[in-house]
């Protein structure tokens, strides 16, 4: 038999005899990765009952990162068979379903309801050029205040922009543009739905109205109604084929999809204006989540939402754990772990920008640089300023999220990367200049999804009464600090040096 799943970095997870009821079944889709839980009503995921179906995106030279959105379905739908069957009798114990999904997706379906586009995800940046067009034609200043994001690949105006010049005839056929976690809920439930969490994402929603934006829409030459209805309220009904195949959900209520990096805030417990969570996975984000009725804007930076009431506010990394992975695969013989004791990287100045750069520039077209080799430079010392230069890029984004909202007194540490390389939290301290709290409740996305979910339907009266457990904190070390914001400095003089080349 085959030895069930374990939920990475969760030390929470706990035996299916020991789950207090009401569960709810989660669904994590990650850009690569997709898994299934089913948490307690305390937040716990049953270590039995997760299921994953991962599948490599689709990728090209021209800047392609994209998914299949069929197989997502057919992946999402096994691995939901997958979780209650080994929930047995008490999946008739399930009280809701949650789903997170990465932000940023897009894929069109015609007016029969068949994809016209692969789903583009948000490391696709074939839209970089119309990204470039849309800033010389609308105020960027105005449009970031008013939707929080900036005119780039990652976003909805720029990939509309760039499907309606590069394949007009799938453009013309669609009758509706979608998110990947929209398209999921479509093939389930009749009627299409978007959260104010995954709307709020897209680059053509309005903070402040908590709707649609119009003006962004009548320069795209997009009508509202070929946008998913706005709304947090679950959904319930499923279509009769999925019905038959999941009776016990079938009049269970779906939390209409949420961005999996207001979930990971959720799930570690940052869910306050005075606690950021500092996430590092294959990219990074540092983050912050409160509720509002003033929409935050963060310069260089970007505002989300989790639901109509809650902001997320904050700024992304492209470069994070894929950096890491390629120093491992360049440099076997580097023991990474070791690097961070080391006192300097002997005045190498790395730019890790190997996946372009968001916050601050938003610069598809960066790449990585590293000055100051030497004759004796080795190996060990190219990947500590590597890591370095990893620790300074989430600097630069700490100094832009602490100005747009000062007063941040705890920095929580999540998601895959930081959780499976503790060491890295010391360095990041340092960096920051902040101590680091690392999260006792592992990753947190599909977590957050349950908590979120057990709040909407009522189980528990607000997010925050579900324990969210720390672990060790690091504190930062003076004269490591010193060093380290003397590196950012010339780091960010490199990285202006190399622009003025360009």
């Amino acid at each position: 038999m085959r030895a069930p799943p374990r939920y990475a970095n969760e030390p929470l997870a706990i035996a299916l005899r020991d789950a207090r009821p009401p569960l709810v079944l989660a669904i994590d889709i990650g850009t690569s990765g997709l898994r299934t839980f089913l948490f307690d009503v305390r937040g716990r995921p049953v270590g039995s009952a997760i299921a994953r179906r991962d599948r490599t995106p689709r990728t090209a030279a021209d800047g392609e990162v994209s998914v299949d959105p069929d197989e997502r379905v057919r992946a999402a739908a096994d691995a939901i068979d997958e979780t209650l069957a080994a929930a047995g009798r008490r999946a008739k114990e399930i009280a809701a379903v949650a789903t997170s999904t990465f932000w940023h997706s897009l894929v069109g379906v015609d007016a029969r309801g068949r994809p016209t586009t692969r789903v583009l995800t948000w490391a696709d940046t074939r839209a970089r050029n119309a990204a470039a067009a849309l800033r010389s034609e609308v105020d960027p200043r105005a449009t970031h205040a008013r939707t929080g994001c900036t005119f780039h690949a990652s976003y909805w105006p720029a990939k509309l922009r760039y499907l309606k010049e590069a394949d007009r005839e799938a453009y013309v056929r669609t009758a509706k543009w979608l998110s990947l976690g929209e398209y999921l809920y479509f093939r389930l439930f009749s009627g299409t739905r978007a959260a104010h969490g995954m709307a709020s994402a897209t680059g053509i929603y309005d903070q402040a109205r908590r709707a649609w934006d119009d003006r962004l829409l009548a320069h795209l030459g997009v009508g509202e109604s070929a946008l998913s209805q706005i709304s947090d309220e679950p959904q319930q009904g499923l279509r009769p084929s999925f019905a038959r195949r999941w009776p016990v959900l079938a009049r269970v209520p779906w939390v209409p999809a949420i961005g999996d990096g207001a979930c990971s805030n959720l799930g570690a417990g940052a869910i306050s204006r005075d606690r950021a969570a500092l996430f590092l996975g294959t990219s990074g984000a540092i983050r912050v989540l409160y509720a509002t009725d003033g929409p935050p804007v963060v310069a260089g930076g970007w505002t989300y939402r989790l639901d109509a009431r809650r902001v997320v506010a904050g700024g992304a990394l492209s470069n994070g754990g894929n950096v890491i992975a390629w120093l491992a695969r360049t440099f076997p013989q580097v023991d990474l772990a070791k690097l961070w004791r080391s006192s300097s990287a002997l005045g190498l100045i790395a730019l890790p920008l190997l996946a372009g750069d968001r916050t601050p520039s938003w610069n598809d077209a960066a790449r990585g640089a590293l000055a100051g080799i030497g004759i004796t430079t080795t190996a060990e010392d190219i990947a500590r300023a590597t890591l370095e230069g990893v620790a300074f890029r989430a600097a630069r984004v700490w100094r832009l999220v602490d100005a747009a909202l000062p007063g941040i007194a705890t920095v929580v540490a999540t998601g895959g990367t930081l959780l499976r390389l503790p060491w890295l939290m010391q360095l990041f301290a340092d960096a920051l200049d902040r101590p680091v709290v690392m999260s006792g409740a592992g990753e947190g996305s599909a977590r957050g999804a349950a908590i979120a979910a057990l709040e909407r339907v009522g189980i528990v009266p607000t997010i925050a009464a579900v324990r969210s457990p720390l672990g060790r904190t690091y504190r930062p070390d003076a004269a490591a600090h010193a060093r380290l914001a003397e590196g950012l400095a010339r780091q960010s003089a490199l990285e202006d040096a190399l622009a003025s080349m360009t």
